[in-house]
C-alpha cells in the first residue's frame, strides 16, 4: 500500500525539470554512478577483512571488482540463480590473482518456500474466494521470516545492502498473490481492493522491513560498516508529448519518507546522500517511473 504525498509536472528534457523548475539531474547512469561511489566510500571505511552482498543481482551498481580487491571474502547472496551465474563468469574474467566471490543462492527472507506451501493448501481448502483473502493475511502477517546468515553464524566487517528492502516483501506477497489468482481467476479486483488484505499486506511490508533491518546488524560486526540504500519514493510518469512527461504525484515506498528512521539507536550514520534515479520502460499506460533514493553509510555498534 502506497501513499499520496504531492503532486508535481516533470518536463523532461536531457535532464529533467520539476514544476518549480529546479533541475534534477537523473541521467540515465545517475544511480549506478552514485552507488558505486558511495559503496566505494564505504569499502574505505571497513577497511578488510569479510564483505556480504544481500540481493546482489547482476551487481549492475556493485563495484564487485574493488570489493574483491578490497576484502579476503566477498559473500554474493541472491534468489536469482542465472544472476549469480552471469555474475560468477564476469569474476572469471578479470584473471586476478585474487577471487574472493563466493555465491548463495538463497531467499534472503527465509518465507517463500513455507508461505507457498502454506497457500497452496490453504487456498485449496477454502470455497469462498473473500473470505480466502482475508485468511491469506492474516497468514502472511502471522508468518515469522527466517533471514539468511551463514550456518556457522559468522559476522562481516562490510553489509552491501543495495535496493533490496521493498523487493522482499513484494517477492512474498506476490507469491502469495499468484497462488490466489490461479485458484480464483476472475476475483483478481477483489483481491486488489479488498481492505482487510491491504492492511494485512501493509503491516507484513512494514514488520518485514524492521526485522529486516534489525537483522543487517546481526550479519555486521560490531564497529563494522552497512552500506543501506532504498527507493524511498516513487512516481509514475505518464508521457504528455515527445519533451515532456507528467506524474500525478509521489508515493512512499517505505513507512516513512526517512531510511535513517530504520536505524537502531546504536547505529551511527556516517554519510547521507539522495539522488533521483530514472528508469525508462513503459508499464501499461506510463512511461516510466521517477525514484527517490535515499542511501546511507553508518556503522554497526
Amino acid at each position: 500500500m502506497l501513499r499520496g504525498l504531492d503532486t508535481n509536472q516533470v518536463e523532461w528534457t536531457p535532464a529533467v525539470s520539476v514544476s518549480n523548475r529546479q533541475s534534477i539531474d537523473v541521467c540515465a547512469d545517475t544511480h549506478v554512478l552514485s552507488s558505486v561511489a558511495m559503496i566505494a566510500e564505504a569499502a574505505a571505511l571497513a577497511g578488510s577483512g569479510s564483505a556480504a552482498v544481500l540481493g546482489c543481482g547482476r551487481c549492475g551498481e556493485i563495484p564487485l571488482r574493488l570489493l574483491n580487491q578490497t576484502f579476503d571474502l566477498v559473500d554474493l547472496i541472491d534468489i536469482d540463480e542465472d544472476a549469480l551465474v552471469l555474475v560468477g563468469a564476469q569474476c572469471k574474467q578479470w584473471n586476478e590473482k585474487k577471487n574472493a566471490c563466493q555465491f548463495h543462492s538463497a531467499d534472503l527472507t527465509g518465507m517463500i518456500a513455507p508461505i507457498e506451501r502454506q497457500t497452496g493448501e490453504l487456498v485449496e481448502n477454502t470455497v469462498d474466494p473473500i473470505d480466502c483473502v482475508e485468511k491469506l493475511g492474516v497468514l502472511l502477517e502471522s508468518t515469522a521470516p527466517a533471514f539468511w546468515m551463514l550456518p556457522q553464524g559468522q559476522r562481516y566487517d562490510f553489509v552491501v545492502c543495495s535496493t533490496v528492502v521493498t523487493q522482499l516483501q513484494a517477492l512474498v506477497r506476490e507469491r502469495v498473490e499468484r497462488i490466489y489468482r490461479r485458484r480464483f481467476p476472475t476475483y483478481e479486483t477483489a483481491l486488489l481492493q479488498n481492505r482487510s488484505w491491504r492492511e494485512s499486506a501493509w503491516n507484513f511490508a512494514r514488520n518485514l522491513e524492521d526485522g529486516f533491518i534489525a537483522h543487517l546488524g546481526a550479519l555486521t560486526k560490531p564497529r563494522g560498516i552497512v552500506y543501506l540504500s532504498e527507493t524511498v519514493h516513487v512516481s509514475w510518469l505518464t508521457q504528455l508529448d515527445e519533451q515532456s512527461v507528467a506524474t500525478e504525484g509521489s508515493w512512499i515506498t517505505l513507512r516513512t519518507s526517512r531510511l535513517a528512521d530504520y536505524l537502531r539507536p546504536g547505529d551511527t550514520i556516517i554519510s547521507a546522500r539522495r539522488w533521483d534515479w530514472l528508469r525508462e520502460g513503459r508499464e501499461g499506460e506510463f512511461w516510466g517511473r521517477l525514484y527517490g533514493v535515499q542511501a546511507l553509510i553508518y556503522r554497526v555498534e
